[in-house]
């Protein structure tokens, strides 16, 4: 890459993370995704600790902020609300301002009364918990011990909720109730368990296509389903235990289970190292429950796939989920080499990064969102995961494929496998966030 345009995508990173910052916290995307989502903030954490490491730990703290009654870190804590008791001239005023922020569905009406710790609107679901793996990094380059340790106990809630509320029959891995929960929402593996679920939403008022090509996001056949599931789990006042027993859509993913087991174990060396035995104890606990149940659910291939929970069958689509697996700290040798051929050489490697699908699939499309596309965060988690798995050369390449879809791309939220061309939202925060944390390292 030349070094001019080394320091413009660079300087160009710094300004659309700067750009999506509210203060506290960083949207994915202004004009597309107009709040706070859980993986995409953990992961522009990440990009903050190259600027500006107090508001790295913000962004962290802000995201443990938007944790539930219960110890659940929700998928979006919405932005703002007009509050219930306002005069009629500071309502319009609000309401003026709030307006740009009003364009997701489902926006907070569609949850019910769920409230955060701190007082915002929350979804009913989560994402994938990276927030610990992103803490341990940010304090083994800036450590704050102070901070670091307020956020050992939402985080360590967080994990020990998913395998309690949302493990009731014993799997030893979190059920996930929606797409959306996975961070990979149309995924080619959800749509036989999705597409069980008997639409209750007839007419979708859709804001995401004002801003990205409809071709490039899922269709409105998933969006009907998708706001079922929302309105069924507001219907039962989000019964988290029951939901993940009985509801209409309940699947393991590899991807989000080793997410957790890797942040838990993170999360159980930042509690030794703050002096906090008890979470470190349970935490790896936790780790090694969930790192043992993924092992056993590895293929004759190796390979580690979602499965469904309604009719307990693996569901065979080779995706991001069976990369991101290599996020499990104690894969075996078979199950390592497995994964590390997928993404280096396999059905999801490409000259930009990981693919979101199998390039032989039948039902690849390279320009629809996860049924084809390569993400910048799914290609850096894998190199993350090699490295620690003492793979640094490969590692390496995975990173420069990375910086090659960037410069191709820009701060895009994906792009095409074969070129490198930018789709989807523009001016994407973890996407220049990932960018800005290796041109920095």
């Amino acid at each position: 890459m030349a070094t001019a345009q080394a320091i413009d995508l660079r300087l160009g990173a710094e300004e659309v993370l700067r750009h999506n910052d509210t203060g506290t916290y960083s949207v994915p995307s202004r004009a597309t995704y107009p709040h706070q989502w859980n993986w995409d903030s953990a992961l522009a954490a990440l990009g903050w600790e190259a600027l500006d490491p107090g508001r790295a730990w913000t962004e962290l703290e802000t995201l443990a902020g938007a944790r539930d009654g219960h110890g659940m870190i929700p998928h979006i804590a919405f932005h703002t609300r007009v509050p219930d008791r306002i005069g009629p001239r500071l309502r319009g005023l609000v309401t003026l301002v709030a307006r740009p922020y009003a364009r997701y569905l489902p926006g907070p009406p569609w949850w019910g009364r769920r409230l955060s710790a701190d007082g915002r609107r929350i979804s009913g679901i989560t994402q994938p918990p990276v927030a610990a793996t992103c803490t341990r990094l940010l304090f083994e380059a800036h450590p704050d011990e102070r901070r670091a340790a307020a956020l050992l106990q939402p985080f360590h809630d967080w994990h020990r909720w998913l395998l309690e509320a949302r493990d009731p029959h014993g799997f030893g891995e979190p059920v996930l109730i929606h797409p959306w929960e996975s961070g990979r929402d149309n995924s080619i593996e959800w749509d036989d368990p999705l597409f069980r679920v008997t639409p209750e939403v007839t007419v979708v008022h859709r804001r995401d296509t004002d801003s990205v090509d409809a071709a490039e996001r899922p269709t409105d056949e998933h969006y009907r389903r998708y706001l079922t599931l929302v309105r069924q789990g507001t219907a039962c006042g989000w019964d988290q235990p029951r939901l993940a027993a009985e509801g209409g859509f309940r699947v393991l993913d590899a991807g989000f289970s080793a997410m957790l087991a890797r942040g838990a174990a993170d999360l159980a060396w930042l509690a030794d190292r703050l002096g906090q035995p008890r979470v470190a104890e349970e935490s790896r606990a936790i780790s090694e429950r969930v790192n043992a149940a993924l092992r056993a659910r590895a293929g004759s291939d190796g390979l580690i796939r979602s499965a469904d929970t309604v009719d307990s069958t693996t569901l065979p689509p080779t995706s991001a989920g069976s990369a991101l697996a290599l996020l499990t700290p104690d894969l075996g040798v078979r199950e390592l080499q497995a994964a590390r051929d997928l993404v280096s050489v396999g059905a999801l490697a490409s000259a930009f990064g990981v693919r979101s699908l199998d390039r032989d699939h039948p039902q690849r499309s390279d320009r629809n969102y996860w049924r084809g596309p390569v993400w910048a965060n799914v290609t850096w988690l894998c190199a993350h995961a090699l490295e620690g798995h003492g793979e640094p050369i490969l590692a390496a390449e995975l990173r420069r494929r990375m910086f090659d879809a960037v410069a191709r791309g820009g701060m895009r939220e994906y792009v095409l496998p074969d070129t490198g061309r930018g789709l989807g939202a523009r001016d994407f925060s973890w996407t220049a966030a990932l960018y800005l944390r290796e041109v920095h390292a």
